[in-house]
């Protein structure tokens, strides 16, 4: 920086207030990143900003202006500013400076014109560090929120896992015991995971446990014959278990067929029946 720079320098630090609402005026009410900080921090945050710039232009130092510039960036990425509302700002910035240059030479200031590249030149810096700052900053977040999601899906898969255990019985045979509710999401995730069973243990029969299921209504009940054609579909036949007298009756009073199913009232029944269904069949020892 030169002597006239330094002049320019101090000239703005002087006049800085002149016209400074201006700047904050337009900073507020184009950027809704900025106006929810509310106007006095913005009046604030870029009167020090500008401050810091007059510094490094009377003192040609910039260490103290790149380092604030840098975390003004990496904060913007953080508190979630959209890019546009930190390019938006540089420019009004830019802006400012340039309108004091023409008055402070329309007052008689001398100011070179390799006085104004170099001004330039600076200002220009300044928003490559503070959009660094950001990009650093963005990048890190982003992957940070990249991992979470990771995490949270592999602690779905975990939960789906043990949500609908499958249970290999004899070579051919599996069965899912459920428990608990059952509504569409769970039964995509059941017929999702069954579907993946039958192929990776090439099953041939499967037995469906709900002995577990608290309510078993006309929506249950198309959940399991949806399941049992999807299966039959891959050539796995389905066997429906644990229909005990109570859930029996609510079934007929609703209505619902089951007899595309094979319908046992517990597991050891529905065992035997697949057993019998591959030529094997359970002795009393």
């Amino acid at each position: 920086m030169t002597d006239t720079t330094a002049a320019f320098g101090a000239y703005l630090r002087d006049h800085l207030d002149d016209d400074f609402d201006t700047l904050v005026d337009r900073v507020y009410q184009e950027s809704e990143s900025y106006r929810i900080q509310g106007r006095e921090h913005i009046h604030q945050m870029f009167r020090g900003t500008v401050l810091l710039i007059c510094d490094a232009l009377i003192t040609g130092s910039t260490d103290t202006i790149v380092s604030r510039l840098t975390n003004a960036g990496a904060d913007r990425a953080q508190d979630g500013f959209h890019i546009e509302d930190v390019l938006l700002v540089i420019e009004y910035v830019r802006d400012l400076i340039w309108g004091h240059i023409e008055r402070f030479i329309a007052g008689g200031g001398v100011l070179l014109p390799a006085d104004a590249r170099a001004l330039e030149d600076l200002l220009h810096m300044l928003s490559r560090t503070m959009m660094v700052g950001y990009s650093q900053t963005f990048q890190q977040t982003m992957q940070a929120v990249a991992q979470q999601a990771a995490e949270i899906e592999a602690q779905r898969f975990t939960i789906r896992e043990l949500g609908t255990p499958i249970l290999p019985l004899y070579a051919g045979v599996i069965a899912l015991p459920l428990v608990g509710a059952i509504d569409s999401y769970r039964a995509t995730q059941v017929l999702e995971r069954l579907l993946e069973a039958i192929s990776e243990k090439q099953a041939d029969i499967v037995i469906l446990d709900i002995t577990g299921v608290p309510v078993v209504d006309t929506g249950v009940a198309n959940y399991l014959l949806q399941t049992a054609r999807a299966a039959q579909l891959i050539g796995a036949q389905v066997v429906l278990v644990g229909i005990g007298a109570e859930i029996a009756q609510t079934l007929v009073q609703l209505g619902v067929n089951l007899s595309q199913l094979k319908v046992y009232a517990n597991l050891q029944a529905g065992i035997s029946y697949a057993l019998g269904q591959l030529g094997y069949k359970i002795t009393a020892s």
